[in-house]
């Protein structure tokens, strides 16, 4: 089973477009499996959804301000209802400084 590839760019703040997609994905019938934050420049969003979704989840993220970009098939030639796994890397275009997070000093 091929994983499907997405690729995207938005100008939206971060959490609001993260938690967009999230809503997205759910609303489609799908789930979030993993999430991993670059600072506030970048999100890669493990998901799984069933095949037959993902062209309107392309077409709600566009029409929600978010650009997408599909980098391989979208599950075309499967059962719709099968389930597919996907990457979605979310770039965020803004002016803000890099993210920095307070880390707790540990003892030892």
């Amino acid at each position: 089973m091929a994983i499907v590839k997405l690729s995207a760019v938005t100008r939206i703040e971060r959490r609001a477009a993260t938690s967009f997609v999230f809503d997205t994905v759910n609303h489609l019938g799908g789930w979030i499996d993993d999430t991993q934050m670059y600072s506030n420049m970048m999100n890669t969003i493990r998901l799984t959804l069933p095949a037959g979704a993902f062209a309107p989840l392309i077409e709600a993220l566009r029409s929600g301000g978010i650009t997408v970009d599909p980098l391989g098939n979208l599950g075309d030639g499967r059962d719709p209802s099968a389930e597919c796994m996907a990457t979605l890397q979310l770039t965020f275009i803004h002016d803000e400084p890099d993210l920095k997070r307070d880390v707790p000093s540990v003892p030892g």
